[in-house]
């Protein structure tokens, strides 16, 4: 054999076993999922309805409006067929003495027939909550949309979370 078919046999006989490990091995390290899981404390800080304010205990105020259906723009995401498509508009009062991070707010909707899924549709402006942080005593608000399975006059309940605990919760009717 030449010298350079030598090195390119060499060359691919390295790479197949490079990439042979790629698959790791059964005394690999096993990760377990529910470790990456944050759980959630179930009860909300404080509960009410739509179109009024809900205080939290570090007096952040959040007032969501009564839902409204609307049809979602040509480039809108994450409505599902046979379900209302709901919005609402959800204002943020900051009461606390601290910046408050809106970017980690989660927003879970469900009614009497199941779980209703996030709607973004920049046509609607509903976007997804702000990423800037709110300062102390600012307030903002922004629209966010819903697609939920039941019908008009079902009750809907809406849970705020910041991925370790539920804020608020409110109810109300389908719109």
């Amino acid at each position: 054999m030449t010298i350079a078919i030598k090195s390119k046999a060499a060359l691919a006989l390295a790479l197949a076993l490079t990439l042979s490990a790629c698959g790791g091995s059964d005394n690999a390290a096993k990760v377990d999922d529910q470790s990456l899981v944050t759980n959630v404390e179930e009860t909300p800080q404080a509960s009410g309805g739509f179109d009024a304010p809900v205080v939290t205990q570090d007096k952040v105020s959040y007032t969501l409006s009564s839902p409204a259906h609307f049809t979602p723009g040509k480039f809108a995401s994450g409505m599902l067929p046979g379900q209302i498509n709901e919005r609402f508009n959800l204002s943020v009062s900051n009461g606390s003495a601290a910046d408050l991070d809106l970017a980690t707010l989660i927003v879970k909707g469900s009614t009497t027939t199941g779980a209703c899924v996030d709607i973004f549709d920049g046509d609607n402006q509903m976007e997804g909550a702000p990423t800037t942080p709110l300062a102390a005593g600012a307030t903002a608000t922004f629209s966010w949309g819903l697609s939920c399975p039941g019908k008009s006059g079902e009750d809907i309940s809406v849970v705020l979370s910041n991925g370790t605990d539920n804020l608020i919760s409110v109810t109300g009717k389908l719109a």
